[in-house]
């Protein structure tokens, strides 16, 4: 049966840049509100009504035990899958008590043949007989060693394929690792302004410091306008991004029309050198 990280996992992950979340909501009833909410996530898929920032937070950081979830579903369906389909096969005793059974299944086998009447057991047997008993033991002594170097070989083989097999999935963990981290940096809030009461992504704050430098804008000058704003009037702010866009882009297209445009020139200096050279005896 199909593992849920709801109903089935007993834990969840906190991640450490979370604090900066946390200490940027207004009051303590705000944390508390929020904490709560994401134990009803991870535990039973509930999602809570929120407001304000503690709203903002409860999303960024539902996607992150979401992802997390995932994982450790796709990590028991793993488990289970190998678990089904056992362990490798036996191997042959290597304290010699397989060559030992097989001796003892040989010599039962020899006692067990009909003897010929009239012949004693204690009568030597013809050369000829004994020569060829002895060649015959040889030659299933060989053949036992040889199927016992085969049964080596296969386990050398099983167990290479296993570590390849290791290798594989390490590399993928390595990679999911990797890609989760990133994904994390980036969906990270942080807290700017004045009163650190504007809420952006890594991201979204990347993307307005690098639109305001390709126009000569200043970033700080929106957030502190923006943030001392809110603080006068006992506001939140749920998308701060949206709104220092808008000023950003009316702040360029007026910037743009308030730029001259340049006069095209004309060098003539190239018709001077023209004139003085030029030579109209031939053409006379």
């Amino acid at each position: 049966m199909a593992k849920n990280f709801h109903t089935d996992n007993k834990a969840f992950m906190l991640y450490k840049d979370w604090e900066d979340i946390f200490q940027a909501l207004d009051s303590s009833e705000e944390i508390g509100e929020l904490v709560m909410a994401l134990f009803a996530y991870a535990k039973r898929g509930e999602t809570p009504k929120l407001s304000g920032g503690a709203k903002i937070a409860f999303l960024m950081m539902r996607a992150a035990i979401e992802r997390d979830g995932i994982a450790w579903e796709e990590m028991c369906a793993q488990r289970s899958e190998c678990g089904k389909k056992g362990g490798r096969p036996k191997k042959s005793d290597e304290s010699g008590n397989t060559d030992e059974k097989a001796e003892q299944t040989a010599a039962s086998a020899d006692n067990a043949e009909e003897k010929p009447q009239g012949i004693n057991d204690t009568a030597e047997k013809p050369k000829a007989f004994s020569q060829t008993k002895r060649f015959s033991e040889k030659a299933k002594k060989a053949d036992k060693d040889i199927d016992i170097d085969k049964d080596k070989d296969t386990d050398k083989d099983i167990d290479k394929d296993k570590d390849k097999d290791k290798d594989k999935d390490k590399d993928k963990a390595i990679d999911k690792e990797k890609k989760k981290d990133a994904g994390t940096a980036k969906s990270v809030v942080r807290s700017f302004g004045t009163h650190k009461n504007i809420m952006l992504t890594s991201e979204q704050y990347n993307e307005l410091e690098s639109r305001c430098r390709s126009v000569g804008l200043s970033l700080e000058s929106y957030i502190s306008k923006l943030s001392q704003w809110l603080f006068t009037k006992g506001r939140h702010c749920t998308d701060p991004y949206r709104i220092i866009s808008g000023w950003l882009d009316n702040d360029s297209k007026r910037k743009t029309a308030a730029k001259p445009k340049e006069k095209q020139g004309c060098d003539l200096s190239w018709y001077d050198d023209f004139a003085m050279n030029f030579d109209l005896s031939k053409f006379f």
